[in-house]
């Protein structure tokens, strides 16, 4: 209970940084802050999802979600999160100060350059908003060993696409209502 506590304490102060931050500088759709609860939520359900400890890449971490609430919530586990925008990741690294968030790495640089590099080893996959899921599947294979679990939070709409191909490689989760991911292992 009282790591629980930590945890949303820290949430919520990343929350008003984000707030605070895109005052000034675009980085979060101030439109969308009225999903803001609903996207947290759904990168604790993911945070649930993964075992630790883990290294954990986020591609494409924008304004930190998920890769701030992995880190706030998997502290045993390393978080790279991959941003190609500069104005994010100074963001970013202003969480990671502000929260003191030594298990979280932020790589200003474009993905296929850290798959380049071959400097990653992650067991875990994340990308959130990142690209269409297939592309991302694509894209994750070029940067996971044998056995890394890649997870895509996916819509309830890209869910009910999915569910009737059938495909064996791709597991569809639904952990709580209203919450969609789609899973597959390296």
């Amino acid at each position: 209970m009282r790591r629980h506590m930590k945890n949303k304490r820290a949430i919520n102060h990343y929350i008003t940084l984000l707030k605070e931050y895109n005052t000034h500088t675009n980085i979060y759709s101030a439109k969308a802050y009225d999903h803001l609860p609903f996207h947290i939520e759904n990168c604790d359900i993911l945070a649930s999802l993964i075992d630790q400890p883990q290294t954990i890449v986020d591609m494409g971490s924008g304004s930190g979600l998920p890769a701030i609430i992995l880190a706030i919530c998997l502290p045993q586990s390393r978080v790279y999160a991959i941003e190609s925008k500069r104005r994010k990741t100074r963001f970013l690294d202003h969480v990671k100060d502000a929260l003191s968030l030594e298990n979280l790495t932020i790589l200003n640089k474009d993905v296929n350059d850290v798959i380049r590099s071959q400097t990653l080893q992650p067991t875990t996959i994340t990308a959130k908003a990142f690209a269409p899921y297939d592309k991302v599947i694509k894209i994750s294979h070029k940067l996971a060993s044998k056995g890394t679990i890649l997870y895509i939070p996916i819509s309830q709409s890209q869910h009910d696409i999915l569910a009737p191909l059938n495909r064996p490689e791709l597991t569809l989760l639904n952990p709580k209502p209203g919450h969609y991911f789609l899973k597959t292992q390296f």
